[in-house]
């Protein structure tokens, strides 16, 4: 079993990324733990979101000790607690989203590489990298 961890923005189609909804099921239906770490507020306006993930890491957003969650943890620590607390015996951790300045604003891959998460680019796994 694997987890992955999907940004939103320029990511995923229903913001202006290359990958669908569809594949996000698919990786539900082979077995692996699929979840969000991203802008979990326009995911949320997809009907019938929660059946599409198993977990959020909404650090944009979600209050905590007083403020906002991205006052306080960057998503290289979202993903690294993530992975030492919640799924610690998973066979591999893979954050899928964006290059910075190539696919798009956030730097997902630096954040996978700073939580010892596997990336791979948005449009990679468009074209079936997994």
């Amino acid at each position: 079993m694997n987890v992955y961890a999907f940004d939103v923005d320029d990511t995923l189609e229903i913001s202006n990324g290359p990958i669908s909804l569809a594949s996000l099921m698919q990786l539900r239906r082979d077995g692996h733990i699929v979840g969000i770490c991203g802008n979990l507020n326009a995911f949320c306006r997809v009907e019938g979101w929660q059946h599409l993930v198993s977990f959020t890491l909404n650090f944009d957003t979600y209050p905590i000790f007083g403020g906002p969650m991205g006052s306080c943890f960057s998503k290289d620590v979202w993903l690294r607690v993530f992975r030492e607390t919640t799924f610690p015996n998973a066979d591999d951790y893979v954050m899928v989203g964006n290059i910075i300045g190539v696919t798009g604003a956030s730097d997902d891959q630096g954040a996978a590489q700073r939580a010892g998460w596997r990336f791979i680019s948005d449009q990679s796994f468009a074209n079936g990298e997994r």
